[in-house]
């Protein structure tokens, strides 16, 4: 299915019925890298997997950020009318929902960042974007991208059952979305004022052996939060879904059940008008 947001098609699928809960997929992957979850994930919920502009089946716009993307997601979500979703985004895509939140704080009932951080690229991280620009626009992008997904994995999981499913998916990129992808994400705001914010529910799910998130920033987003449950993954690097993905699926539905028992607590609090 697809939406069209100022001129630019947003692609999404829509799987199994129930709470509905919003998977934003990371940086040159596309919606399908939460295939190996969604399975046992939609037997209890209803799960919408968005392809980020200029991902997947999605359009790239003429000038994308990280801003663009919130407002297509936001758009997508809308033209569903789902009443108070949680939102779930790996790396850039918690870049994603955050700026989401950051714009509409009422519309969602929880949220999760799995291997993702609120804070904005530090200047050291800056110049590593930057000179990844640099190399993309001599170089030829599968050289970029065989380094990239290396570098996505926990070391001992180098040989892992699922790698080629990732190489298949990641090699799909478009050189263009790589390059306005990156700029993007070294353009963003800092959002960690939402988690201070934002009284909801929280979800952190890190990588004991993430190379580019590592669990001390994780932890220390978690404790901005008047709500959270923080959750690491012994065997895994920036890909809690494609290295454990049965722990991964466990951790989601444990944090939206939690996520319901305090709506249905909300609920049963909030005074009757007479």
């Amino acid at each position: 299915m697809n939406t069209i947001f100022k001129g630019q098609s947003v692609n999404y699928t829509i799987q199994g019925n129930g709470f509905p809960v919003v998977f934003l997929h990371g940086f040159n992957e596309s919606s399908n890298i939460w295939d190996l979850i969604i399975p046992e994930l939609s037997k209890h919920l209803q799960c919408i997997c968005i392809d980020l502009p200029g991902f997947g089946k999605s359009s790239l716009p003429a000038n994308l950020s990280i801003s663009y993307m919130a407002d297509a997601v936001y758009r997508v979500l809308d033209e569903l009318k789902l009443v108070k979703p949680v939102i779930l985004g790996h790396s850039m895509g918690g870049y994603v929902a955050l700026e989401l939140i950051h714009k509409h704080p009422d519309f969602l009932s929880g949220a999760g960042l799995i291997h993702s951080t609120t804070f904005a690229d530090s200047e050291e991280k800056k110049v590593n974007r930057t000179k990844t620009i640099e190399f993309l626009e001599k170089n030829p992008l599968e050289t970029f991208l065989k380094i990239f997904i290396q570098g996505l994995f926990a070391p001992f999981n180098l040989k892992h059952k699922n790698i080629e499913f990732v190489n298949e998916l990641v090699f799909k990129t478009a050189k263009k979305s790589v390059i306005a992808a990156t700029k993007a994400m070294m353009e963003r705001e800092d959002r960690t004022d939402v988690l201070r914010t934002v009284g909801f529910p929280w979800l952190f799910i890190a990588g004991k052996h993430d190379q580019l998130i590592p669990i001390e920033n994780m932890s220390l987003q978690c404790s901005y939060c008047s709500r959270a449950m923080f959750k690491i993954l012994s065997d895994t690097g920036h890909l809690g879904m494609i290295e454990e993905p049965d722990n991964t699926a466990k951790i989601i539905l444990e944090f939206v059940k939690w996520v319901q028992e305090i709506n249905l607590r909300n609920q049963n609090e909030t005074p009757t008008k007479v």
